[in-house]
């Protein structure tokens, strides 16, 4: 292997550019409509793959990569989570959240069908696949980072689904908005926050957030002790489990969800927003910075990629996200035409899942279903707090 042009040793120059490349690919995004179908993360992957196989950056696993995805990934989800508030999620958003469980269901039966159909594909660690993107399907990014490092999953199998499942949600968001103005689906299911022809109202333009030092501080000190109590309680429960368990068992299964990180970082989050949701509000805004520290773990798992391995795992990790991305919406369309749910809340749902709150509240402000916005945002929120239990159930189910 050729020596990097930067050593492994000079830390503070590789996360220099981690960080820029990271702001440079969120500026293509806004900048450039191809950097937009592509999105943020894939960009910031691509520019990552490409600095480490042409020599820049080290192409292995380094300890200044390391770092990123073990201090700075947890304290991103407490931030992200600060509007998580349960009981204004039931309140507002209780048939969204039904349709988000049609949707899980979906998500789950696919995973076990694409592991049904590709498992002689030669996908690694096609149970982390089935994982991770189990999650992915469910809320989003937050509970795909938080279910990779869960289950140990490789880079190589991360980076190439990374870029397989942001294709396939770029190409199923182009398709729930056919859905939401398609003649066929609007005979078919209720639409009351939908014209006739399902015409787009223009979107309107948010009022700014202001940041200030002390909100700043007031949100970081949120997410340390968030996470300082997360890691003492998933320790302390730990121990209170016999050694040994098998995942599989139903036993082994209650340790594996309660003792992980990720999900006692979700529940603290949860019920501190559920418990105080006047004093976190004040905090809106804040969740930009857990979102950039998100963007700063794509690029780094980007880095020690071999691009000609991740090139030839991509084919069968695209039909493998496929698979899953239309379970979900197969069995969402159906089973809310059972429970005679309304279309518009149905592909909220589904956008819901495949991409998370913010990508859901803009598909309901384009589509001019305004009381639905912020309905589809906690549909989202909702999505990241079982997005990542049911994700490590579907690995112990298929590991046990």
């Amino acid at each position: 292997m050729i020596a990097a042009l930067i050593p492994e040793d000079q830390v503070w120059t590789l996360w220099a550019l981690i960080v820029a490349g990271t702001a440079f690919s969120i500026w293509l995004e806004g900048r450039y409509r191809w950097a937009e179908k592509l999105s943020a993360p894939v960009v910031a992957l691509l520019i990552a793959m490409l600095l480490s196989n042409t020599g820049i950056m080290p192409a292995k696993e380094i300890p200044a990569y390391d770092f990123i995805g073990a201090w700075l990934v947890p304290l991103a989800l407490p931030l992200l989570l600060m509007q998580a508030d349960m009981v204004k999620i039931a309140r507002e958003a209780g048939r969204l959240m039904l349709a988000v469980l049609f949707a899980s269901a979906g998500t789950i039966v696919g995973a076990f069908a694409a592991v049904a159909f590709l498992k002689d594909q030669g996908i690694p660690q096609i149970e982390h696949a089935a994982a991770i993107m189990t999650g992915s399907y469910i809320g989003g990014m937050v509970n795909f980072l938080a279910i990779e490092n869960s289950t140990g999953a490789t880079e190589e199998l991360t980076s190439g689904l990374v870029v397989a499942d942001n294709l396939v949600m770029a190409g199923f968001f182009l398709i729930l908005l056919w859905m939401a103005g398609s003649k066929f689906f609007l005979k078919h299911y209720p639409h009351p926050h939908s014209t006739a022809d399902g015409h787009a109202l223009e979107e309107e333009a948010e009022a700014p957030v202001l940041l200030t030092v002390n909100g700043l501080g007031a949100a970081l000190a949120f997410a340390f002790v968030v996470v300082a109590l997360a890691m003492g309680t998933s320790k302390l429960i730990a121990g209170l489990f016999p050694e040994g368990l098998a995942m599989g068992s139903a036993l082994g299964l209650l340790k594996t969800i309660a003792t992980n990180k990720y999900v006692m970082i979700t529940s603290f989050s949860l019920l501190a927003a559920t418990l105080a949701p006047r004093a976190l509000v004040r905090l809106r805004g804040y969740e930009r910075i857990g979102i950039f520290l998100l963007f700063l773990y794509l690029f780094s798992i980007g880095l020690p990629a071999d691009l000609r391995t991740v090139i030839s795992k991509t084919p069968a990790l695209f039909g493998f996200c496929l698979i899953m991305a239309v379970g979900n919406v197969v069995f969402t369309m159906l089973l809310g035409k059972l429970f005679r749910l309304d279309l518009e809340e149905l592909l909220l749902a589904i956008n819901a899942t495949l991409g998370g709150p913010p990508t859901a509240a803009a598909m309901a402000v384009s589509r001019g279903w305004k009381p639905l916005v912020l309905p589809g945002l906690l549909a989202g929120l909702w999505g990241y707090v079982i997005g990542t239990p049911l994700g490590l159930m579907v690995f112990a189910m298929m590991t046990g």
